[in-house]
């Protein structure tokens, strides 16, 4: 299995022996690598598409998870595409929403920018995961959210 990070960065599964991860519950992780902890919590995730979006200490990274065969087809062109389907964006960390740039029905394209989230003094910016339109935004701007909430749900 090979990791694709935002979209350049291959990274094989089992290469660095020194990073272990660590589940605390829900979308809370804990990397630790090189003797250093990192905070992580699982954004979104396509399991069709096997693609995930993670915050990490800040920072947002898109992954893709391809095994041997999907790099094979995906080379000769052939892949397999998810179904449409309701998808939601969740709060990885609770936080105060700061912004919420999109409007009900705007149809956005993958890695733009949602909703801004301060959370632990930082503004993440949660980003679309795939090319999609907005269906309903149950945030709003101003507003405190919790670990997990509904954000906004994308149309089918």
């Amino acid at each position: 299995m090979k990791h694709r990070i935002n979209g350049t960065k291959i990274v094989p599964q089992g290469s660095d022996l020194e990073v272990k991860i660590e589940a605390l519950g829900g979308r809370e992780y804990r990397i630790h690598k090189g003797g250093r902890d990192y905070q992580a919590f699982l954004v979104s995730e396509d399991v069709s598409e096997k693609t995930s979006t993670w915050w990490i200490n800040g920072f947002t990274y898109e992954v893709q998870s391809l095994s041997e065969i999907d790099e094979k087809l995906e080379a000769m062109g052939v892949g397999a595409k998810s179904a449409s389907g309701i998808e939601t964006l969740k709060a990885p960390m609770p936080g105060m929403v700061l912004s919420i740039p999109v409007q009900v029905g705007q149809s956005v394209r993958k890695g733009d920018t949602l909703v801004v989230l301060e959370a632990m003094k930082m503004e993440n910016a949660l980003k679309a995961p795939h090319d999609a339109v907005i269906g309903t935004i149950k945030a709003e701007a101003g507003k405190p959210v919790e670990k997990g909430a509904v954000l906004l749900s994308f149309a089918e």
